[in-house]
């Protein structure tokens, strides 16, 4: 009886662990595929020669790419790689452009693009990717608030 006790108490003190756990995970995985959709984004603007938008639907809580055609239009890419799987709830997104909130990147054919900044947070954890205005290349950084309020790089 004594070590059925000591296993719920044991349980019960874990978790909220396993809570912080699942919401960094969460946000990390996120956060990778996120940033793997818009080096796509890159690649195909480059490869297509015309504008590639990077657009965020929160609604649907997804990513997905679309292309300007000659008139301007965004239309969807009809490629599997070309939208990203459905964020879980428990992680929120900001996008954001020169300190303005936004839904959308641009990448153009010459491998440059909008230079931009999503945060991707789960619980204590906020990934930050960015995306150079100059070369387009994309970055993931990670700023995880530690219990004790200091932050670990």
């Amino acid at each position: 009886m004594f070590v059925a006790v000591v296993v719920v108490l044991l349980l019960v003190v874990s978790l909220p662990q396993f809570s912080k756990t699942s919401q960094r995970l969460h946000a990390e995985q996120v956060a990778f595929e996120l940033a793997q959709l818009l080096r796509f984004a890159r690649e195909q603007a480059i490869t297509r020669g015309h504008v590639v938008v990077w657009v965020w639907n929160a609604s649907a809580r997804r990513a997905r790419l679309e292309a300007l055609d000659g008139t301007g239009q965004q239309v969807p890419i009809a490629d599997r790689l070309a939208q990203s799987a459905v964020v879980p709830s428990d992680v929120t997104l900001r996008l954001t452009q020169d300190g303005a909130q936004t839904d959308a990147v641009k990448f153009f054919p010459d491998g440059t693009s909008q230079p931009t900044s999503l945060l991707v947070s789960g619980g204590a954890t906020v990934y930050t990717v960015t995306v150079d205005v100059a070369t387009s290349q994309v970055a993931v950084m990670t700023d995880a608030t530690t219990e004790s309020g200091a932050a670990a790089h």
